[in-house]
């Protein structure tokens, strides 16, 4: 796994220590909760369905008080082509039986095929979601169907999203979530996902600056 950079940092991705190596099995529950949406596994991977326009979770059992990144493959189930999303930084709000305060990172999202991130101060599925912060772009496209590397985290706020080593969109929140769970989102889409890596961020300051070049 190579290291990424970001505005200011280096994560040290070798040596960021493994908290979570998880192929999907049989006994997927014992690590995940599925709590909206269907979820079941399925040959060799875990599989999302959510036909309404909102997202069917499935978060980690376990909740990171440190700043983590996680990794998978991902992919949409055709006729599916929207979401390829993901949750980290996350709290399930019990009230309104939805996602509550979380980072959703995502490709062919936000209704118009942008890939980003975004910052969700808490919600509810019938009223919508409560945007506070987000950062998308039109430039990377994602073909339905196929499978993508994906690795999303956050150090104190600077959260980051990876594709395939290329660094797609970061965004630093001035606000951060600190802790919380980790996951996927299948927002009106049906996803595929396997090989999840989650790993404790080890970084180091990255001085940046430009030396002349004419």
């Amino acid at each position: 796994m190579k290291d990424i950079l970001l505005l200011g940092k280096k994560i040290l991705s070798d040596k960021s220590p493994i908290l979570l190596d998880y192929q999907p099995d049989e006994n997927w529950e014992k690590y995940w909760l599925p709590k909206s949406g269907t979820w079941e596994f399925r040959d060799g991977y875990l599989c999302g369905e959510e036909s309404g326009n909102f997202g069917g979770i499935l978060l980690s059992k376990e909740s990171f008080a440190e700043d983590v990144m996680f990794s998978f493959t991902i992919g949409t189930e055709l006729p599916a082509t929207r979401d390829v999303n993901a949750v980290f930084c996350a709290r399930w709000n019990e009230e309104a039986d939805y996602i509550g305060a979380s980072y959703v990172c995502g490709l062919n999202g936000w209704y118009e095929h942008k890939s980003g991130i975004e910052k969700i101060v808490d919600s509810d599925k019938d009223a919508g979601d409560e945007r506070q912060l987000y950062s998308t772009t039109a430039a990377y496209q994602y073909t339905p169907g196929t499978e993508v590397r994906m690795t999303a985290g956050s150090i104190q706020g600077h959260t980051f999203m990876v594709v395939d080593d290329c660094l797609i969109t970061e965004l630093i929140d001035p606000n951060p979530l600190l802790d919380g769970q980790v996951g996927f989102s299948a927002y009106c889409t049906k996803l595929k996902i396997k090989d999840i890596q989650i790993r404790k961020i080890i970084w180091e300051d990255f001085p940046q600056q430009y030396e002349p070049e004419f």
